[in-house]
């Protein structure tokens, strides 16, 4: 194992002159075992968002929120008594011109409005209607999307876990782990609970509650394995010693968490590749000016990640929407 995590440490953002256009590609990783034959890409979609793209076209979307509705007040904090206003032109826009295809699944992390508020019209998209798109979620997001006005056709598809499931699927396995939720300096939540039964439809932000909060394990055949979480904590115990290929880590609040980036990454062997996530505003639109998206991401998120990063790991930043070609990253 030692020798499979044989890396430079840095931060890495850069196209290389043999990558795909558009494609980030990371120097190989010197001292892996692979190769891996099965080419995989991520390509993130903003705050945790991310779609897992294998081979040329089969795709799992991780908490695809699109819409980057407003959410602060006037001082700048998340305001749960603010409407829900996805904007559905920039979700199907993005859909449309941006992910790989109909996704075989969507894996959701917990119940906010930042990671399943724009679920239900992804998943009912006329442009899809013909594949087969299952939903893996808790109880509470699966009545958050009922509620939503998710498709019945989709919701008999949604596969409910709580954490602990080892699923099988054609080319790949997706392992749950119970997780838990960012915590506020102040050690609050915002928007916490669960639902037993469907609620009436969400009308602000605070309507849709965490539940229960989820971290996956993607492992592709003859591929990379990739860690995904949606908030910036986790139980320690549930992830010690699954080593995988790829950390998504969550970078936002975690002052209250104790030694939380350090822990992480202790806890799951120091992977090869590790990847910042949730380190972007929550309201500047994907499309906007390159720029401006750019000004959005915490630039100290990938440093901090850097200083925590053992010498066998490498820190790659992430650009909004731009693939990166993880296979080639870890051949």
């Amino acid at each position: 194992m030692a020798g499979r995590r044989t890396v430079l440490k840095g931060v890495l953002a850069a196209s290389g002159a043999a990558a795909e256009p558009g494609v980030l590609a990371a120097r190989p990783l010197a001292g892996r075992a692979g190769p891996y034959t099965t080419p995989v890409q991520l390509r993130w979609l903003g705050v945790a968002g991310w779609e897992i793209v294998i081979g040329r076209n089969r795709s799992i979307l991780f908490d695809p929120y699109l819409s980057r509705m407003p959410c602060r007040d006037r001082g700048g904090r998340l305001d749960p008594t603010l409407p829900l206003r996805p904007d559905r032109d920039m979700v199907e826009r993005v859909a449309a011109q941006h992910l790989a295809g109909a996704p075989e699944l969507v894996l959701l992390s917990h119940g906010h409005f930042d990671h399943v508020a724009d679920v239900p019209q992804l998943v009912a998209r006329p442009a899809w209607r013909q594949a087969r798109i299952r939903t893996v979620c808790d109880e509470t997001v699966r009545y958050l999307l009922t509620a939503m006005g998710a498709p019945r056709s989709r919701m008999d598809d949604v596969i409910q876990v709580r954490g602990g499931e080892y699923l099988q699927f054609d080319g790949y396995t997706v392992e749950v782990f119970r997780s838990l939720h960012s915590q506020l300096a102040d050690h609050g939540c915002f928007a916490p609970g669960r639902r037993l039964t469907p609620p009436r439809r969400p009308a602000v932000l605070g309507d849709l509650v965490e539940g229960e909060t989820l971290a996956y394990l993607v492992s592709v055949d003859d591929g990379p394995s990739i860690l995904l979480m949606g908030a910036s904590n986790f139980v320690e115990r549930e992830l010690a010693g699954i080593c995988p290929d790829v950390v998504l880590v969550p970078m936002s609040s975690h002052a209250a968490i104790h030694r939380y980036v350090e822990r992480l990454l202790t806890a799951v062997g120091n992977p090869p590749l590790l990847i910042p996530t949730h380190h972007d505003d929550l309201d500047t639109p994907l499309v906007a000016n390159p720029a401006r998206l750019a000004a959005s991401v915490q630039p100290a998120a990938a440093r901090e990640l850097s200083r925590a990063a053992a010498s066998g790991s490498r820190v790659l930043s992430p650009r909004h929407l731009r693939p990166v070609a993880v296979t080639r990253a870890l051949s």
